[in-house]
C-alpha cells in the first residue's frame, strides 16, 4: 500500500495530466482555466526563489523584468516570474498572500478573458497580478472601477505593489485638471471609472479636432531650443494598450444601454426657451391616463390618444421664437408624460443644490456627470420646479461597446457575468471563465416570502431584523431606491432599533467605508441601496482596518528588518485586533451576516451582487427576499396583470402569498430581455451612425 506522500503526487500527476487535455481539447472557457491551472506550479516556484530575496533587491528584480518585457520578450513567457514577485511583493508590503485560485483568475485575465471570480474572493487583489504583467510593457495599463471612491481606494492599496516594483500609479477623479490627466495617463497603471476614461478619449478627440491644420514651421528645428518649438499635444490620454475592467457586467452590460455623450455647454435657459417644457409639464399633470394616454410599463412606452392630441391641440399652446410645431409639441408633452409617470424621485434622480442629479439604478449611486437627452433632461428639470438648463447639442459620442474595443487587450472580472456570457463573448469578444471559490461556499438561501402590500412587508422585515440581532447576527437589507431606504429607516426608528442608512443621499457616499467597516459587527443593522452591492467587503466583527493590520502584522512576524513606523502602528492596534478576532468567533458562531432583499432588481445579476455580500471566504451566512404585489418589478408583466396582482394584494385575502414567487422571477426575466433589446438596438445604431461617418469623412466620435 503506497505511503500517503505518494499517493498525493500521483493525484497532482493525474490532475495535471488531465489539465492538459481539457487546455487541448475542453470548451473555451474550460480551456482557459485548464491552461491557468498549469501556470500555478511555475509561478509557486518562482515565488519560493524570490522570496529569499531582500525588499531592494525584490525592486531591482522588478526593474530587471520589466527591461526584458521592454526588450521584446514576450509577456506569456514571463508570466511565471512577474505572478511570482507579485505573490512575494504583496506578501511582504499588504500582508496577503494570494491563493491558487486567485493566481488563476490572473492568468485568465492576462489573456483575455472575462473572469467570473465570486464576491468576496479579493477581486482587488487579483487585478494587480495581469496589471503588473502588462505595464512591464510601458504603454500603459487601465483599471475601471464603478465610482471614484474605490479607484482611489484600490490605486492607493495596490500602490504598495506597484511602487516596489518600480511600476507607477495614476488615479483619475471627476474634478481634475488637464495636467493632472495627463500625469495619470503618463502612469504605467492608471485606475478610474470607466466614463472618466470613455470621457478623456471623447475630450481628446475634440481638442485634436479643434486643432486640425494647425502645424510647426519646418525651420522651428534649427531655432534655439527644439523641444520649445515641437507641436503641443493637448491629448491627455497615450493609447489604448490593456484595459481590465473591474464589476464588468456593470460596464458591459448595464451601461451599455446609456452611450457616453459630450454636450456643447450647458447653460441656464431663458425664459422664453424654459416656457415650452413649463406648458408641457403642466399639461401632462392634467392628462388622465387611458383617456388622453397610454402607458405600457412592460416595454416602457408612452402614446398619445386622439383625445390627447385634441387636449394638446386646444390647450393654448406656446407661440413665440422657441415655439414648435405641432409634431414637436405631441413629442414635449410625451417626455413630460415619462418625467410624470416613469421617473420617481429619490429613485431614479435626486435634487441637488436645485439640480437634478441622475441615480445609477444598478449601482444605487449619484452620477453628477450625466443628463439624459432629448429633451427629457429638461422635462424632469420642470417637472421638480428646479431651474431649467438649456438643452445643448452632442458635440461627441461612444458607446462603451465602441469605446473597449479600441484597446488592443481587453479583460474584465465580476462576480456575476454566466448568464450573460453569450452577450459578453459576441460584442466584446471576451469568453466568460468561472473560477472556483478558495473554500467551499457554505451560504444558505432562503425561500422568498411574498406579501400582498408593501407595508406589511416592512413590518415582517423589522420582525425579522429583531429576531437576528436576538441572537447576534449583523444584518445588512438592501433597496432598489433612497426613497425606499428611508422609508423602512423610518420603521426601523420607530421600532428602537439603532441602524445605519447607506444610499446617495450627500454624505453617505464619504462615510461609506466607516458604516461599510462597521455592518459586520454583531448586531448591527444596515439599510443600503446597491451602492453595498459592489466593491465592498462586510468582514464579520467590525472593524476592516483593524482586521487588516492584523492580517499585515501576521505575515510580518518573522521578518527581522520591520519598519519602526508599521511596528508602532502594530503595538497601536494589538488590543482591536484581539477584540476584532473575537468578535468575528462571535458573529461566525451566531451564524454570519444575514442578507435582505426588499425587492428583486431589474436584472438577476444585481440580485446575486447583494446575495455574495454574506457568506464570503467560507464564513457562514444567509440571505432572503421579501416581495410584495406592489413591487415596481411586476411593471415588467404588464399593466393589466400588475393592476390586477395590486387589487389582490388590497383585498388581502386569506392566500398563500408565497405561491406568487415566481411571478417577480417571470417579471424580471421579462426587463432583463427589454434591456437586451435596448442594448442590440444601440450597439446596431451606433455602428451605422460610424459606417455613415466614415464614409463622408467625418470623424465617427465628434459631431
Amino acid at each position: 500500500m503506497p505511503s500517503a506522500p505518494r499517493a498525493e503526487n500521483i493525484d497532482r500527476f493525474g490532475a495535471r495530466w488531465w489539465n492538459y487535455l481539457k487546455a487541448w481539447f475542453g470548451p473555451p472557457s474550460t480551456r482557459r482555466l485548464a491552461y491557468s491551472a498549469l501556470q500555478i506550479p511555475e509561478i509557486r516556484y518562482w515565488e519560493e526563489e524570490f522570496s529569499r530575496l531582500s525588499d531592494d533587491e525584490v525592486s531591482q528584480k522588478g526593474l530587471h523584468l520589466r527591461g526584458r518585457a521592454r526588450g521584446g520578450e514576450s509577456l506569456d513567457d514571463l508570466l511565471p516570474e512577474v505572478f511570482g514577485l507579485v505573490c512575494v511583493a504583496s506578501k511582504r508590503f499588504v500582508g496577503l498572500r494570494p491563493f491558487d485560485v486567485q493566481l488563476a483568475a490572473g492568468v485568465v485575465l492576462h489573456n483575455c478573458a472575462l473572469a467570473e471570480v465570486s464576491t468576496g474572493e479579493g477581486k482587488t487583489l487579483v487585478a494587480t497580478l495581469p496589471a503588473t504583467l502588462n505595464a512591464m510593457q510601458g504603454k500603459g495599463v487601465h483599471v475601471t472601477t464603478v465610482n471614484d471612491y474605490l479607484a482611489q481606494r484600490d490605486a492607493d492599496w495596490t500602490s504598495r505593489i506597484y511602487t516596489k516594483l518600480g511600476l507607477t500609479v495614476g488615479v483619475l477623479q471627476m474634478k481634475m485638471t488637464d495636467e493632472d490627466r495627463k500625469a495619470a495617463y503618463a502612469c504605467d497603471i492608471t485606475y478610474g471609472t470607466a466614463s472618466e476614461f470613455g470621457f478623456d478619449f471623447l475630450r481628446d478627440r475634440l481638442k485634436t479636432k479643434g486643432g486640425a491644420g494647425q502645424t510647426v514651421p519646418f525651420w522651428t528645428a534649427w531655432m534655439g531650443n527644439g523641444q520649445d518649438f515641437q507641436p503641443l499635444d493637448p491629448k491627455v490620454q497615450r493609447g489604448h494598450h490593456y484595459a481590465l475592467v473591474d464589476e464588468a457586467d456593470n460596464v458591459f452590460i448595464d451601461e451599455a444601454r446609456t452611450p457616453l455623450v459630450i454636450s456643447m455647454g450647458t447653460r441656464p435657459a431663458t425664459e422664453e426657451e424654459s416656457v415650452v417644457y413649463v406648458w408641457a409639464d403642466k399639461l401632462a399633470k392634467e392628462m388622465v391616463r387611458d383617456v388622453h394616454f397610454y402607458l405600457d410599463e412592460k416595454k416602457q412606452k408612452i402614446e398619445l390618444t386622439e383625445e390627447g392630441r385634441k387636449h394638446i391641440r386646444y390647450s393654448n399652446p406656446p407661440v413665440g421664437e422657441h415655439s414648435h410645431a405641432m409634431d414637436k409639441l405631441h413629442e414635449h408633452v410625451e417626455r413630460a408624460l415619462h418625467a410624470n409617470y416613469r421617473f420617481k424621485l429619490d429613485q431614479h434622480y435626486m435634487i441637488l443644490d436645485k439640480k437634478i442629479v441622475i441615480i445609477d439604478e444598478s449601482t444605487g449611486r449619484p452620477m453628477p456627470d450625466r443628463q439624459w437627452n432629448e429633451g427629457l433632461h429638461q422635462a424632469v428639470e420642470a417637472k421638480e420646479g428646479v431651474p431649467i438648463n438649456y438643452k445643448s447639442d452632442h458635440a461627441a459620442q461612444i458607446t462603451y461597446q465602441s469605446f473597449f474595443k479600441l484597446y488592443t487587450k481587453l479583460a474584465g472580472m465580476t462576480g456575476t457575468a454566466i448568464q450573460n456570457y453569450w452577450e459578453l463573448c459576441r460584442v466584446y469578444g471576451l469568453w466568460v471563465v468561472q473560477v472556483p471559490t478558495n473554500k467551499p461556499c457554505i451560504r444558505e438561501v432562503l425561500p422568498d416570502r411574498v406579501f400582498p402590500t408593501e407595508d406589511k412587508k416592512f413590518d415582517a422585515i423589522v420582525e425579522e431584523v429583531q429576531k437576528q440581532r436576538a441572537v447576534g447576527r449583523p444584518v445588512l437589507i438592501g433597496t432598489r431606491s433612497v426613497e425606499k431606504s428611508e422609508k423602512l429607516s423610518q420603521k426601523l426608528l420607530a421600532a428602537g432599533i439603532p441602524h445605519y442608512v447607506l444610499n446617495a443621499k450627500p454624505g453617505n457616499a464619504e462615510r461609506e467605508a466607516e458604516i461599510v467597516a462597521q455592518a459586520g459587527r454583531s448586531g448591527a443593522v444596515t439599510i443600503a441601496t446597491n451602492m453595498a452591492g459592489r466593491g465592498t467587503d462586510i468582514l464579520l466583527g467590525g472593524n476592516a482596518e483593524a482586521i487588516a493590520w492584523a492580517q499585515l502584522k501576521t505575515q510580518f512576524k518573522h521578518r527581522h528588518q520591520v519598519p519602526p513606523d508599521l511596528m508602532q502602528q502594530w503595538i497601536d492596534q494589538i488590543e482591536t485586533q484581539e477584540n476584532t478576532h473575537a468578535n468575528h468567533a462571535g458573529v461566525v458562531a451566531a451564524g454570519g451576516l444575514h442578507v435582505i432583499g426588499t425587492e428583486r432588481h431589474e436584472a438577476a445579476r444585481v440580485d446575486r451582487q447583494l446575495i455574495g455580500r454574506a457568506a464570503r471566504q467560507g464564513d457562514p451566512g444567509s440571505c432572503q427576499f421579501f416581495l410584495s404585489l406592489e413591487d415596481e418589478i411586476l411593471e415588467g408583466m404588464g399593466q393589466g396583470e400588475q393592476d390586477y396582482l395590486k387589487k389582490l394584494g388590497e383585498q388581502g385575502s386569506d392566500r398563500d402569498w408565497d405561491s406568487f414567487a415566481e411571478t417577480f422571477l417571470d417579471a424580471q426575466s421579462y426587463v432583463e430581455d427589454r434591456h437586451y433589446r435596448q442594448r442590440l438596438d444601440l450597439m446596431n445604431y451606433e455602428r451605422q451612425r460610424q459606417e455613415i461617418m466614415k464614409d463622408i469623412g467625418a470623424d465617427p466620435y465628434v459631431d
